[in-house]
């Protein structure tokens, strides 16, 4: 059986958001249909596996006509229009292009939403702690990076990776932005604009 195409599927995501917007019951019935609560299969990706959930994460992040933004919608109604629990469904990255619609990247990391327990199982609260809000998937803990090197070695690191940007940039490859005030990503005009406004604790060195 060939999979519906997007002509088919986008009246059905548009018309399961509009249904769950305007009544209550109907909404929470959708819930458990779509975002069950999270157990082990938090240990991959959300846009891995045949269930309902990891097929519209897959969709969020889709390019073909307004797929994405219709699946992001869906779920987004579906976590009550709260960004936590959004990210936790499908991670912080299949989230980003709903959020930057919608003005929502700006502001602190989010917490953890105590009154969304009844969306986790108690495998979920044991790996919890592990899960990677950017991807949405448990990860073993790795060392950092810049784990024993010298903060010269550090500096170096840093300039490499601003005439890499700078580079692809220029060729037109990426175009940096940084966060504006509306909360959506505003284009700079040299990557190191987005060091504007960035304080780093001065070493013992520095000092007179």
């Amino acid at each position: 059986m060939e999979d519906p195409s997007p002509e088919q599927v986008s009246p059905i995501l548009h018309a399961l958001t509009e249904i769950g917007r305007a009544n209550r019951p109907l909404r929470r019935l959708i819930k458990r249909q779509v975002l069950p609560p999270l157990g082990g299969e938090v240990m991959r990706l959300p846009e891995e596996g045949k269930s309902l959930r990891n097929r519209l994460v897959r969709l969020m992040t889709s390019s073909t006509g307004e797929l994405g933004p219709l699946a992001a919608e869906l779920l987004f109604m579906l976590c009550k229009e709260n960004v936590t629990r959004l990210v936790k469904y499908s991670g912080y990255g299949n989230a980003a292009g709903l959020l930057a619609r919608r003005g929502l990247l700006v502001g602190n990391p989010p917490r953890q939403d105590n009154s969304d327990s009844d969306s986790e199982t108690e495998e979920y609260r044991q790996l919890e702690r592990g899960v990677n809000p950017v991807t949405g998937r448990w990860e073993d803990t790795r060392p950092s990076p810049l784990e024993g090197l010298s903060d010269q070695q550090k500096e170096y690191e840093a300039l490499q990776l601003v005439q890499l940007m700078h580079q692809l940039d220029r060729q037109g490859v990426i175009r940096p932005s940084r966060i504006g005030s509306d909360g959506r990503p505003a284009p700079v005009e040299h990557v190191l604009q987005l060091c504007e406004g960035v304080h780093t604790p001065r070493s013992e060195s520095d000092s007179d």
